[in-house]
């Protein structure tokens, strides 16, 4: 049995090919340790992720849109749609509050 196939290295490959949904959740882990210390309130760190988060939608989906060979106004149609659902969730917040 080759080493390649084992269920160490297919696991391992798998966690590595899923390290970008790990990196994107960073800045708002960031932005919410920023409301442990005082430094900010609960919800002003709250409100600051969900904008934060709403504008990186925005940008990764006009900028995936540009990679994937669309023209400008396809992009920035497609980040505006991304944008949309990032408003869709701060909504939804405010609902819940």
């Amino acid at each position: 049995m080759s080493a390649d196939h084992s269920g160490a290295g297919v696991g391992l490959r798998a966690m590595l090919a899923e390290w970008p949904v790990v990196a994107a959740a960073v800045p708002t882990v960031v932005l919410l340790l920023i409301a442990v210390p005082s430094w900010w309130t609960e919800a002003e760190s709250v409100n600051t992720a969900l904008m934060f988060n709403t504008l990186l939608l925005a940008g990764s989906g006009a900028w995936t849109a540009r990679r994937a060979g669309r023209g400008w106004g396809a992009s920035l149609r497609a980040g505006a749609d991304d944008m949309l659902i990032g408003l869709v969730i701060i909504a939804a917040n405010a609902l819940i509050k």
